[in-house]
C-alpha cells in the first residue's frame, strides 16, 4: 500500500510541492531516504565538561541579554546550571535581546572553557525538547524541523508499509533489528548506540541483497561438458617455463583447472600484483583447454600488447598453432579460415577478435587480459558469441576484498602475490627535474634503456606533456628519444616500440599506454614527470615496467604539488594490494573499476573502505541459506 504524503498531518500544499521537487511523493519515499547527517545534541554535565570541548546544556537564563556591534553583532548573558553560573556569548544572533527572558529554559552548543566558565555558543535554541540525535536532510524548501515532526507522524500513525526482505533466521542470528524498525531508527534515533543498530542492519541488508543478486547471476550460467584436459600434457608444457612456479602461480593454476571440471561455465578473476607472472598462468590455462582438445583465445587490450602475448607464447611453445589477429595483421583471412576448423590451437588478438566476422569453432577458454581497459560491450560480445566457453579475465591492478568481493561477486576471484625468485624491488624516490638529465646520460653510458612518463601529449594545463619535454630533451641535446603516445598510428607506435626495444641507449617518452603489458628486461629506470597527475595503483603499474631483469632498477617521482601523502607512500611500499587499499580510501572505488562500475558505485549504507567482514558474512549466508 501506497501513502501519499498529502495524507500526512504538517504537510500542506506547500510543503508536498517541496517534497515533490526532491523527488518524493510518498510515505515509503521519504522514509526510504537516507538522512545526510545527524546533529549531535546529546547532553553534557557541565561537572564532566573538559576544557574547550564542545558541550550541549541545558540551562535556565538567569540575565538579560546585552548586545553590542564591533564588526559582528555579539550578545551576552548568564545561565544558571547545576548549581553553576555560565556566561553564553553568541555572535550574529540579535534577536536574542527580544526572545529570551529570566527563568526561561533553552538549550545551547558550544565551546566551553572550564576555567573562565564562558561558553561561546554555535547554537542557541528556544526549544530544549530537540532530540539528542537530530537528522540533517537539507531538502530544499523544507526545514530539517518540519521533516523532522512529519517523519514522528508517520510512524506514530503507521503511515508507512515496510516489508520485511531478510529471512528471520538470519535477523535471530545476526541480531539485526526488523527491517520497519531499523528505519524507524534511522530517522528518530534515541541514542548514538540504537542508530548504529540501524545502520549495520541496513548496510547488511545492502550486502545481502547484492550477494544474492549475483548468486542468481551464476546460478543462471549455462551448462557445458568438464573440460577432459591431459594433465601429462600440461606438466610437460609447465617443465618448459625457464623458472619454477611461485606457490601462489601453483594454486591459482589448480584453481583454474578444477573449474575445468566444473559442468556449468565458469568465470574467474585473476588479479596479479606487478610482475607476480600472471600471464604464465593464463598460458597454462590456455594449455589445458588444447590438451582437451579445444581452441583458447587470449583477447589484449592494445596491439602492442597482443604482439608481446604472441612473441611470448610461441617462443615458449613453438609446436602448438597459434595465431595473431588483430585489425593490422596481413594474413586476416586465413587465420579467420583456420578459427572455423575444429584443430586446437592458441589466438592471441585484439578487440577485432570480438568481430562479427571472427567465428571461432569448439572454443573452450576465453582469458580477457586488463578487462578494465575494455568496454563492457565488447567483453558481452565475445561472451554471447561463445556462451559454452570458460572465462578467466586478468589485471595487474591490485583490487582491495571489498571491492572484489561487491563489484566481482558473480566471478571466483584469485590472487597472485608472490613474486618470482630473480625479481628485484625497484627504488623508489622523490626528486626533482634537475635529477633527470645527469641520471639518462648515466644510463646511457651503461647501456641501459629508460622510460620517461608524462600525463598528457600537448596540455596547457599540464606542465609535464610529450611536446614540452620532448623539446627539453632535444636542448639539452639528449639523443636515442622515442615517442609513444595515443595519438600515433598502429604502425608508428610498434615501430617506435620495435627501435626502442632494439636501441640499449634507448628512452622512450610516452604517455601512461605502458602502464600494462611492456616487458624490457633491460630498461632500469622509469622517471614519472607530473607523478600528482596519477593514482597510486597506477603509479605503481608504471613503476612495473622497470624491475623485470637482474639489475638494479630505479623509480623516480617527480611531482608539481609538495608533500604528496600518496607520492611518500609509494616510495616506502611495494606492496600492490596495500597501495590499493589506501587509494580506495583517498580516491574511491572508481579508480578501480573502468566501466564495470558503471551501476553499482551507489550505496547508502555500505563503506567499502571498512565492512569487508559484512560483504564476507553477507556472501556465506546467501551461499548457506539460499
Amino acid at each position: 500500500m501506497i501513502i501519499s504524503l498529502k495524507q500526512v498531518k504538517y504537510v500542506g500544499e506547500k510543503t508536498y510541492h517541496s517534497f515533490v521537487k526532491n523527488s518524493i511523493w510518498s510515505t515509503y519515499d521519504l522514509v526510504l531516504r537516507r538522512p545526510k547527517n545527524y546533529e549531535n545534541y546529546v547532553l553534557t554535565s557541565i561537572n564532566e565538561a573538559t576544557n574547550d570541548s564542545v558541550i550541549t546544556i541545558i540551562g535556565t537564563v538567569a540575565s538579560s541579554v546585552s548586545s553590542y556591534k564591533k564588526k559582528v553583532s555579539i550578545s551576552k548573558f548568564f545561565i544558571h546550571i547545576e548549581n553553576k553560573k555560565i556566561e553564553v556569548t553568541a555572535f550574529n544572533q540579535p534577536y536574542l535581546e527580544k526572545a529570551l527572558t529570566i527563568g526561561q529554559e533553552i538549550l545551547i552548543k558550544g565551546k566551553y572553557n572550564i576555567y573562565t566558565k564562558k561558553i561561546i555558543a554555535n547554537k542557541i535554541s528556544l526549544n530544549p525538547l530537540i532530540p539528542n540525535l537530530k537528522p540533517i536532510y537539507n531538502y530544499e524548501g523544507i526545514h530539517d524541523t518540519q521533516v523532522y515532526k512529519i517523519m514522528k507522524e508517520i510512524f506514530l500513525k503507521e503511515q508507512v508499509t515496510i516489508y520485511e526482505n531478510l529471512p528471520k533466521p538470519l535477523l535471530k542470528k545476526h541480531h539485526l533489528l526488523e527491517r520497519k524498525k531499523a528505519y524507524e531508527y534511522l530517522h528518530l534515533p534515541p541514542n548514538l548506540e540504537v542508530l548504529k543498530q540501524a545502520i549495520r542492519r541496513l548496510k547488511y541488508e545492502e550486502a545481502y541483497q547484492q550477494q544474492k543478486a549475483w548468486l542468481k547471476t551464476i546460478k543462471e550460467r549455462p551448462l557445458k561438458q568438464a573440460l577432459a584436459y591431459d594433465l601429462t600434457y600440461v606438466k610437460e608444457k609447465i617443465n618448459k617455463i625457464p623458472y619454477t612456479l611461485t606457490k601462489d602461480q601453483q594454486r591459482v593454476v589448480n584453481e583454474i583447472f578444477l573449474d575445468f571440471k566444473k559442468g556449468y561455465t565458469t568465470e574467474r578473476l585473476i588479479q596479479g600484483d606487478v610482475g607476480s607472472g600472471k600471464t604464465v598462468v593464463a598460458f597454462l590455462a590456455a594449455i589445458g583447454a588444447i590438451s582437451a582438445g579445444k581452441k583458447a583465445v587470449l583477447m589484449a587490450p592494445t596491439e602492442i600488447l597482443a604482439q608481446q602475448h604472441y612473441q611470448n607464447f610461441i617462443s615458449l611453445y613453438p609446436e602448438i598453432k597459434t595465431a595473431l589477429l588483430t585489425s593490422k595483421v596481413k594474413n586476416k583471412n586465413q587465420v579467420l579460415s583456420d578459427l572455423e576448423n575444429d584443430e586446437p590451437m592458441m589466438v592471441i588478438g585484439t578487440h577485432a577478435l570480438a568481430s562479427e566476422k571472427v567465428v571461432i569453432d569448439d572454443l573452450g577458454l576465453i582469458i580477457i587480459d586488463e578487462q578494465h581497459k575494455f568496454g563492457v560491450k565488447i567483453k558481452e560480445t565475445l561472451k554471447l558469441k561463445n556462451h559454452l566457453a570458460d572465462i578467466i579475465y586478468l589485471t595487474a591492478t591490485p583490487i582491495p576484498r571489498t571491492l572484489a568481493i561487491a563489484y566481482f561477486g558473480d566471478l571466483e576471484v584469485s590472487v597472485i602475490k608472490e613474486k618470482p625468485a630473480n625479481r628485484k624491488a625497484v627504488e623508489t624516490k622523490i626528486v626533482d627535474e634537475k635529477t633527470i638529465f645527469k641520471t639518462l646520460i648515466s644510463q646511457q653510458e651503461k647501456n641501459e634503456q629508460t622510460y620517461i612518463v608524462v600525463p598528457a601529449i600537448d596540455s596547457e594545463t599540464k606542465s609535464y606533456n610529450i611536446k614540452q619535454v620532448d623539446q627539453a630533451l632535444k636542448k639539452a641535446g639528449i639523443k636515442h628519444v622515442y615517442l609513444l603516445h595515443g595519438k600515433q598510428k598502429i604502425e608508428e607506435q610498434e615501430t617506435m616500440m620495435k627501435n626502442f626495444s632494439a636501441d640499449t641507449k634507448g628512452i622512450l617518452l610516452a604517455t601512461s599506454m605502458i602502464e600494462v603489458g611492456i616487458d624490457i628486461k633491460n630498461a632500469t629506470t622509469i622517471f614519472i614527470l607530473g607523478a600528482n597527475h596519477f593514482g597510486l595503483s597506477q603509479l605503481h603499474q608504471l613503476r612495473g615496467r622497470v624491475g623485470r631483469g637482474d639489475k638494479e632498477s630505479f623509480c623516480y617521482l617527480v611531482s608539481e604539488k609538495e608533500d604528496d601523502e600518496r607520492l611518500m607512500i609509494l616510495s616506502k611500499e611495494t606492496d600492490g594490494f596495500i597501495l590499493s587499499q589506501f587509494d580506495l580510501k583517498t580516491r574511491g572505488p572508481g579508480e578501480f573499476l573502468g566501466e564495470r562500475q558503471s551501476g553499482y558505485l551507489k550505496y547508502n549504507y555500505l563503506d567499502l573502505t571498512q565492512d569487508l567482514n559484512i560483504l564476507i558474512q553477507a556472501r556465506k549466508d546467501v551461499e548457506n541459506y539460499i
